[in-house]
């Protein structure tokens, strides 16, 4: 992520760390056992964490070309990529459901450990990466007056 989306991405990582360090509590308060289906509904949850970062960043971007501030583009890339970013969380958590109480054993344990990363997972993109983003923009006049730092390709 920091590779290729640079500053966002490296704000996106910190927003990771905290998403891990939420879901783990989460499923600590919960009991949840980690099992190998456990643990395959976390790493896919951590996926979904990456891909709302990435719609975010994308659309990000796109504002940028259009020539937007930055302040406008992140403000934007978040209202754009926020019904997409719902769309697949609601879907998912709808398919949570079924495999919890149509499954049993390790089943309930999938749907279990990839439900609460995907409500975390949209927490954290929503809340954190937003709040980490706008903090930077807004609070470092060097990053703001430096839209190439969010698209690198930006021509001045």
């Amino acid at each position: 992520m920091a590779v290729y989306y640079r500053l966002p991405g490296v704000i996106a990582d910190a927003a990771l760390i905290v998403y891990t360090i939420l879901t783990l509590s989460l499923y600590s308060l919960v009991g949840v056992t980690l099992t190998l289906p456990g643990i395959a509904g976390f790493i896919l949850s951590i996926g979904m964490a990456v891909d709302a970062n990435v719609l975010i960043f994308e659309r990000t971007r796109e504002e940028i070309y259009k020539g937007n501030t930055l302040y406008r583009s992140v403000e934007s890339g978040f209202f754009n990529a926020f019904s997409s970013i719902l769309d697949s969380n609601v879907t998912t958590l709808i398919a949570c459901g079924a495999l919890f109480f149509l499954g049993s054993g390790l089943v309930k344990g999938f749907a279990l450990t990839l439900a609460i990363g995907v409500a975390v997972s949209m927490f954290t993109a929503v809340t954190c990466s937003r709040t980490l983003l706008l903090l930077t923009v807004l609070g470092i006049p060097s990053v703001r007056q430096n839209p190439s730092l969010f698209a690198p390709k930006l021509s001045k």
